[in-house]
């Protein structure tokens, strides 16, 4: 049990946590905040995300929008563009139900905003998925204890 479990969870601040990894797989140089989180609708494993309070979206493989029935809302009219890495991308935006999976307390599903890039069918995605600022962690309570890898989350 973290530290911090009973003040988090009797304040009514969090609902759950999970235990999130250091890194990105593929990336052992970069320290992340990496969530293993279940979008509604896809079948498998959990897909890892990168925490990125910068990201003005959630920024999703677009072979995982394929995979799936996981859009509760899209808008195919409307192209928008978004700088990757430090490349520019145009896709389109999309909602999708993203479910926290809580190793203490309880889950917590959120409607998030993802952002989901337009690719040529013989491309491959090289970039992490991302849960961003905007339309996701804008939506919920969160907090980090790095000294246990404790991420804690909660409804407004």
């Amino acid at each position: 049990m973290a530290k911090y479990d009973s003040i988090l969870f009797n304040s009514g601040f969090a609902v759950g946590s999970t235990v999130y990894d250091d890194h990105y797989p593929g990336d052992d140089e970069q320290n992340r905040i990496v969530l293993n989180v279940a979008l509604e609708g896809q079948k498998g494993t959990a897909v890892k995300m990168i925490v990125d309070s910068g990201a003005p979206w959630c920024i999703l493989n677009p072979r995982l929008l394929e995979e799936g029935n996981l859009v509760s809302e899209v808008n195919y009219s409307h192209t928008t563009k978004l700088n990757i890495r430090g490349e520019i991308r145009w896709g389109h935006l999309i909602r999708a139900n993203v479910i926290l999976k809580a190793m203490n307390g309880e889950n917590l599903k959120v409607e998030a905003t993802f952002f989901v890039p337009f690719m040529e069918s013989d491309e491959v995605w090289n970039y992490p998925n991302f849960l961003g600022l905007g339309g996701f962690l804008d939506r919920i309570r969160y907090a980090v204890d790095a000294s246990e890898n404790a991420f804690y989350f909660g409804r407004f």
